[in-house]
């Protein structure tokens, strides 16, 4: 079972360009969203997405798939909490799950496969950068306040 804690979160404030004529974003923007979630994810665990380049590997897109909850409106920040749901030789599938204030709109996932970039061919990621992948971090801790003792 995949880890469902987030690998990274992203946050985005809705544009006028990312709406429909309604205000409501349209659902052809949330698979440029997670995309850029999932670059800022590599950002966050690899240092930069160049690292990636720098060993001949980049990620290519394979499949993806969106599901639309509730609409998001222009100026609403969405928040993105992306997690690494599978992690194959050659393939990382993503998994994204976007609300607002706490209100789920949208959550998809995509599948990658690795390619080397000098070949153009797939090619097994990277073990270093596997061992990236494969850590969680810490689950945030709730913040809670005890309730006021009854006075008597």
């Amino acid at each position: 079972m995949a880890d469902p804690r987030p690998a990274h979160v992203h946050r985005v404030r809705v544009r006028p360009v990312d709406c429909d004529r309604q205000g409501i974003v349209h659902a052809s923007r949330y698979a440029v969203f997670f995309e850029a979630a999932m670059v800022e994810t590599l950002r966050s665990v690899l240092g930069s997405y160049k690292e990636l380049e720098k060993h001949g590997v980049d990620f290519v897109m394979a499949e993806t798939s969106i599901r639309y909850l509730a609409p998001a409106r222009f100026d609403d920040l969405l928040r993105i909490a992306v997690r690494v749901r599978t992690l194959g030789t050659t393939t990382l599938t993503m998994g994204f799950d976007a609300d607002v204030d706490g209100t789920p709109v949208a959550t998809g996932w995509n599948r990658y496969v690795s390619f080397g970039t000098p070949e153009l061919r797939s090619t097994p990621i990277p073990a270093d950068f596997r061992k990236l992948l494969e850590r969680r971090p810490a689950p945030a801790r709730p913040v809670t306040r005890s309730a006021p003792a009854p006075r008597s």
